[in-house]
């Protein structure tokens, strides 16, 4: 029997909620963010329509209970009487002729955030509400949810003071831009007929979304330090000249994006006539006078000299920022200390360590249960610094392999290796080996290993002989500095994980109907390392199951790949 739907809008409206949320989480993956969002829509009745439902909530039986906008229709028009466009006079007919609409689709929008303030609070949430569009019955608002963790640890620049309550602020953050992207492409969607129908961006891996959200991002430092918005192409200008040598020398430098006139900048030197950034050959060159005592001092369009910020500086004025060269293809924007976004390979990424220190730590010691994990640490915080590419391998057999590998490497006496001592003997080729107290053995060491369908053809051969190496049997905690930067540890680094954890989210998949399977199969879809034969088998009976059941109109399905064993899973992985 088909499912009935009482709050209904239009046929494909779970199916739009589903796709846009499944598009959320990718490309917050993308960025780098390990959080994961959820979306509703919320539909409000259109003036003059008749239905039984004046508000409608999709998913009518999740989280959301319609009565959190039992006065949705009131506040609407409310927030219509007090809107700013109601004092604007358009010198065009078509504009003043699309102000009323207009008016009502942003005022549905600012009446379905008012009503969810109180629940955002409560649940520990951030609601990003896209304008509403209107379908057949309903103004249509798409609603995705950020878990507040999420700003805790990326915290975004604060609201700016405004003349004008319509004055653009730009996004306080790369995830603010993200979310506003991403309804863009929401609303765009819901303006065509039948809108859930046809999403066909599923297939892509949201690169698009984040560009356009990096591109948007980086108008906010010239809003905050020009105080009015002005065009420019920052963020492509800075990729460009991120890849430009000079004389064969990489880029590496900083400049202070900062109004010319400010006070807290003092010019050491100022150009008479200012460097385009545009120009990434010419904004290249200039870099190369940066260094650690003095920087370029610029605006989001020209470089205007060389100088330093004053030690009066208050960086919580959030009036001076810099862009960070710090290798080629590799920058940062930063404020303060507060690093806002990256960009390696033209990839916008969120900032945030690269390999997070417990996990490090939990890993480390799964291999070696009495080793050093907080030199082990230190010692990769040390690699990861260093201007230059380096390998450092921990194995319980150090002494012998140093001996084993001799005649490709350099033994030492053993002497306790230190964050300064391996950044020496790490400037010459080769693995630097020691064991897991952290005592060093050998320098410069080749490694050897049999070929392992685990190398990767588009990584150089420092990554691929230390795949060769860590995968030859033995317990042995490689960590991996390419040339560009590129930090690997090997293997893998992985959490622990619960086996009641795993054993609950199964039992959830099979009883789960076509309603609330798609949480749990999600989750185990993200734990895939983590499964034993016998789970994966009962995963497969139970998507099975939920397969062989008629589809309803509108309702969409994701078909994974076959569930199977890790060859690389064991025991070890698992909390008792």
């Amino acid at each position: 029997m088909p499912r009935m739907i009482d709050q209904f809008m239009w046929g494909y409206q779970e199916s739009f909620r589903i796709t846009l949320q499944f598009r959320a989480n990718r490309v917050l993956k993308r960025l780098g963010a390990r959080h994961e969002v959820k979306v509703l829509l919320v539909g409000a009745l259109r003036p003059g329509r008749q239905n039984h439902n004046a508000v409608c909530v999709e998913p009518e039986k999740g989280e959301w209970p319609v009565e959190l906008f039992h006065d949705l229709l009131q506040k609407i028009e409310a927030e219509c009487s007090a809107h700013h466009l109601n004092d604007i006079i358009y010198g065009d007919a078509p504009s003043m002729r699309d102000k009323p609409e207009n008016m009502r689709r942003d005022a549905t929008r600012l009446a379905v955030a008012a009503l969810l303030a109180p629940y955002d609070t409560a649940q520990h949430v951030v609601s990003f509400c896209g304008i509403a569009r209107p379908i057949d019955d309903y103004y249509v608002v798409p609603v995705i949810q950020v878990p507040g963790d999420l700003f805790r640890k990326f915290v975004p620049l604060r609201p700016r003071p405004t003349i004008t309550p319509y004055e653009w602020q730009g996004p306080r953050s790369l995830i603010h831009a993200t979310m506003r992207a991403l309804l863009d492409e929401a609303e765009k969607e819901l303006e065509r007929p039948d809108p859930g129908r046809f999403m066909t961006d599923l297939a892509s891996d949201g690169s698009e979304i984040v560009l356009a959200a990096a591109r948007n991002f980086v108008h906010s430092p010239g809003l905050a330090i020009d105080r009015r918005y002005l065009p420019s192409a920052l963020f492509d200008w800075c990729n460009s000249i991120s890849t430009q040598m000079y004389e064969g020398a990489q880029g590496r430098g900083q400049i202070l994006l900062a109004n010319p006139k400010n006070p807290a900048i003092e010019f050491l030197a100022i150009f008479k006539h200012p460097v385009p950034l545009n120009d990434p050959r010419w904004s290249r060159k200039a870099l190369q006078f940066s260094s650690p005592e003095a920087c370029l001092v610029g605006d989001t369009t020209a470089i205007h000299g060389i100088g330093r910020l004053r030690e009066t500086f208050d960086p919580e004025s959030e009036e001076v920022f810099a862009i960070r060269f710090l290798d080629r293809f590799h920058w940062e924007l930063a404020c303060g200390e507060r690093v806002l976004m990256r960009s390696h390979y033209g990839a916008p990424l969120l900032p945030q360590e690269q390999i997070e220190q417990s996990e490090f730590t939990t890993t480390f010691h799964r291999l070696f249960p009495t080793g050093d994990a907080t030199l082990a640490w230190a010692l990769f915080q040390a690699g990861i610094t260093a201007d230059h590419g380096n390998m450092l391998v921990f194995t319980e057999d150090a002494a012998l392999e140093a001996e084993r590998l001799s005649r490709e490497g350099t033994t030492i006496e053993p002497v306790t290796l230190t964050p300064t001592l391996y950044q020496q003997f790490s400037r010459i080729d080769g693995t630097v080996l020691v064991d897991p107290k952290g005592v060093c053995h050998a320098v410069g060491v080749i490694l050897d290993g049999a070929a392992s369908t685990y190398c990767v053809r588009s990584r150089g051969s420092r990554y691929n002989s230390a795949v060769r190496y860590v995968r030859a049997g033995r317990k042995r905690f490689a960590i991996v500095v390419s040339d560009d930067q590129t930090v690997d540890v090997l293997p893998e680094i992985r959490p622990l994980m619960s086996r009641s954890e795993i054993e609950r989210q199964i039992e959830t998949l099979e009883s789960a109907t076509t309603d609330n399977y798609r949480a749990a199969q999600r989750w185990l879809d993200d734990h895939r390392f983590y499964l034993d034969k016998a789970q994966c088998e009962r995963i497969r009976v139970a998507l099975q199951r939920i397969d062989e059941i008629a589809l309803d109109m509108g309702e969409i399905r994701f078909v994974l790949s076959e569930f199977t064993p890790d060859p690389d899973m064991d025991e070890s992985y698992l909390l008792p």
